[in-house]
């Protein structure tokens, strides 16, 4: 295995992590023309990915801790808003083009920046 210094690591993983956004978008918004209907896409995405992860734990590849309430129970919220974030994601993708939704979700973090100091009591950004 290749093994990366820290700062390499960092790099490869922003790499990485932009390619499979972007061409998860590129590719959802294909489906999207074919098969119109967000919301089954969604959920078979979700539904493969739980695959993917038990067959993983099945087959030895990782190890899952078994669920309990007490664990699952705080993520519910977040669970909850990141199912909506992705439904909105794509009903966007259904109604407006791919640069659209890439400029939307580009600044989703400038949005954050000034929320924060309104809810969480912070600083507001410097202009530096």
């Amino acid at each position: 295995m290749l093994k990366l210094s820290p700062k390499a690591e960092i790099i490869a993983s922003v790499i990485s992590y932009s390619l499979c956004s972007g061409s998860l978008v590129l590719v959802n918004k294909l489906i999207l023309h074919y098969l119109p209907f967000p919301s089954l896409v969604i959920v078979t995405q979700l539904f493969v990915s739980i695959f993917l992860i038990y067959g993983g734990n099945f087959c030895g590849v990782m190890h899952i801790d078994e669920m309990k309430w007490e664990f699952l129970k705080p993520y519910l919220i977040y669970t909850v808003a990141f199912s909506t974030g992705v439904y909105t994601n794509m009903m966007c993708l259904n109604t407006s083009n791919v640069e659209t939704v890439i400029v939307a979700r580009a600044l989703s973090p400038l949005i954050v920046s000034f929320l924060d100091p309104i809810f969480l009591g912070r600083e507001f950004p410097s202009k530096r």
